[in-house]
């Protein structure tokens, strides 16, 4: 038996249509990834492809590595890397305007804990619930910050959907996913931020309650 008869023994090979479920993308999709090299396979004598599991194990963690950090950029001083003109958009939002130097700060400190959150989230896993719970306490962070900044309910959730829409044009136009990937990217994004924008909304209701009792209690 040859070295990589031995080799391809050792581990678990799998049909074209095995490999695209385990990853999650359509047959064509694993069949041009295959053939730009992006992922190791063999032909058999009948010029079937195989993918080993641990290569395909292997280009599941490093996309996800290489997706993480990218989400975390989102908002903040690097944005502009996944949405030409992002930080510029922000600046001009009349929200953003009514924002002192050091609120800026701290808004935007608690929206990157948001994106990691996310970007946690997207990867999946035994983990991601709790990075759902990560998201929802820096929503909870931002809903009490803007209600004691005394922002208006609707700019409040104009700048969350902002943000929002930031996110999804990265994801569709920027990260380089497969169609199917972006599809299930999308939807957890949409799962995920409405947590979070029902987390923040409560927590400024909460806020501007008690800003409007110790109005009327003093």
């Amino acid at each position: 038996m040859s070295a990589a008869a031995r080799s391809r023994g050792a581990d678990e090979w799998m049909t074209l249509g095995e490999a695209s479920r385990f990853l999650g993308v359509d047959e064509s999709t694993m069949r041009a990834w295959a053939d730009a090299g992006r992922i190791a396979m063999f032909r058999t004598p009948g010029r079937h492809r195989r993918f080993s599991r641990r290569a395909l194990t292997e280009f599941l963690d490093h996309s996800r590595r290489d997706a993480e950090p990218r989400m975390a950029d989102l908002i903040g001083p690097h944005a502009d890397r996944l949405v030409p003109g992002a930080v510029a958009q922000i600046r001009r939002q009349r929200w953003y305007t009514a924002l002192d130097r050091q609120a800026a700060k701290t808004i935007g400190a608690v929206c990157h804990q948001l994106m990691d959150a996310l970007a946690g989230y997207l990867s999946g896993g035994a983990r991601q619930s709790g990075h759902l719970a990560a998201g929802e306490r820096a929503g909870r962070e931002l809903g009490t910050r803007v209600a004691a900044l005394r922002v208006s309910p609707a700019d409040a959730t104009h700048a969350f959907l902002f943000f929002k829409q930031i996110i999804t044009d990265a994801v569709s136009m920027r990260l380089p996913l497969s169609p199917d990937g972006k599809v299930r990217s999308l939807r957890r994004i949409e799962a995920f931020l409405n947590r979070v924008l029902l987390e923040m909304m409560s927590a400024y209701e909460h806020g501007a309650g008690r800003r409007g009792r110790n109005r009327i209690n003093a």
